[in-house]
C-alpha cells in the first residue's frame, strides 16, 4: 500500500528581510518580529542611558547628599562639617538614610519611565511586565 505524504499548505521558504536564515512570515508575523527587533534596540540604548544618568538626593535642608547612577550605585555622599557633632550622630545617621532612600526612589521611578518609554504604543495588558 503506497504511503501518503502530507503536505503543508502556504508555506514559504525563503528568509525574512533583515533576518538571514529565518522562513519568511506571513505579513503581521514579519511586522512584530521588526517590531521586537527596534524594542530590543530601544532597550538596549536605555539601559545605556541609564547607566550613565546621575541621580542627587538630600536631606536635612541640603546638610546631607548622596548621589550615584541609574543602576542605584552610590557614587558618593557629603556631609555637611557644620553638623559633624558627636552628640547628634543619631541625626546624622537619619539624615544619610533619608538621602540613600530619597536617591533610590529617584533610581526606581528613573527605571519605571524608561519601561514606561519602551512599551508605550505595545497595547500590553496591565501587570504584564510587573
Amino acid at each position: 500500500m503506497p504511503r501518503k505524504t502530507r503536505r503543508k499548505k502556504n508555506v514559504r521558504r525563503g528568509s525574512s528581510p533583515g533576518m538571514p536564515g529565518l522562513p519568511s512570515l506571513p505579513g503581521n508575523q514579519q511586522a512584530l518580529m521588526k517590531q521586537m527587533e527596534q524594542m530590543q534596540q530601544r532597550q538596549s540604548q536605555l539601559a545605556e542611558e541609564a547607566n550613565t544618568k546621575e541621580y542627587e538626593a538630600s536631606a536635612g535642608g541640603g546638610m546631607v547628599k548622596v548621589g550615584g547612577t541609574g543602576q542605584g550605585l552610590l557614587t558618593h555622599v557629603e556631609i555637611n562639617p557644620e553638623i559633624l557633632d558627636p552628640e547628634d550622630s543619631e541625626l546624622i545617621q537619619d539624615m544619610v538614610l533619608a538621602a540613600v532612600n530619597d536617591f533610590l526612589t529617584q533610581v526606581q521611578e528613573g527605571q519605571e519611565n524608561q519601561m514606561d518609554e519602551l512599551t508605550r504604543g505595545l497595547n500590553l495588558p496591565p501587570g504584564l511586565l510587573g
